[in-house]
């Protein structure tokens, strides 16, 4: 039996017993991922919300993406391990900064042992049970935010012509990071942005206003992927991680 056999069988049988196994990122979107890259000829990923370097890591290993990556990561705990898993290549580049639509300071939640929840939004707290987050330990720290347009050339150093796919992970903010974009989106090429169905944080974009926001700025829809089910949502994925790409380039005002 080959190892993609074994794996088969054994996800098969978790199934059939109920237990719902989801790989992270999911394998299909890896795959649109890594075609997305090759076929326009991507030699930037702006990486936000880049958590521990697990995106990054998904890059090289499953996408064999070999071009630049530059991540941003407000959490000085969550910077401090991004900076260890991107010491060793030299293509991989951080900033602790958190990325929106002005420069400024924000106030960013950070929830102890659930830090993948860490946001400048306040988790609502019948949400955070259905993760079994514990509210008691949330604390905050000061972080500075800029405008991917003001961090332009920093991001760019060293390449002429910029092919950019921007993923966005930031837990309810990531409209935000698009809007503060607005000046250099013809380079933009694609977008990979995590959309709520349910929107468990206060004040975060809905997924049809985001959307709606993305088709006005030149970019339509071609992938959509539960990023988890909890069991309190009664089968319900409250996230998605979806991919766009631009249509055309389009001098448009920002709604």
């Amino acid at each position: 039996m080959t190892p993609k056999q074994m794996r088969k069988t054994v996800l098969n049988g978790l199934t059939s017993n109920g237990v719902h196994v989801q790989v992270s990122p999911p394998l299909l979107l890896c795959k649109q991922i890594k075609k997305f890259l090759r076929h326009n000829k991507i030699n930037l990923v702006i990486d936000v919300g880049a958590y521990h370097g697990d995106y990054c890591k998904m890059l090289r290993e499953r996408a064999q993406y070999t071009g630049t990556i530059i991540s941003f990561e407000p959490s000085a705990d969550s910077f401090r391990v991004l900076s260890a898993a991107m010491c060793d290549d030299p293509n991989w580049r951080g900033f602790r900064i958190g990325l929106s639509d002005t420069d400024s300071v924000a106030i960013l939640n950070n929830y102890g042992n659930s830090e993948m929840f860490n946001s400048v939004l306040g988790l609502r707290e019948q949400h955070a049970l259905a993760y079994s987050v514990d509210l008691a330990k949330r604390s905050s720290e000061t972080v500075r935010l800029r405008t991917i347009d003001t961090m332009w050339g920093k991001i760019t150093k060293g390449i002429s012509s910029p092919r950019v796919f921007l993923k966005i992970d930031t837990q309810g903010h990531d409209t935000a990071v698009v809007r503060g974009a607005v000046e250099h989106l013809e380079y933009i090429y694609g977008i990979q942005s995590e959309l709520p169905a349910i929107e468990i944080y206060e004040g975060m974009t809905s997924m049809p206003a985001a959307l709606d926001l993305y088709r006005k700025l030149g970019y339509v829809p071609i992938g959509f992927y539960p990023v988890n089910t909890p069991s309190a949502f009664d089968g319900i994925s409250p996230e998605f991680d979806v991919v766009l790409k631009r249509l055309q380039v389009r001098n448009l005002a920002l709604p």
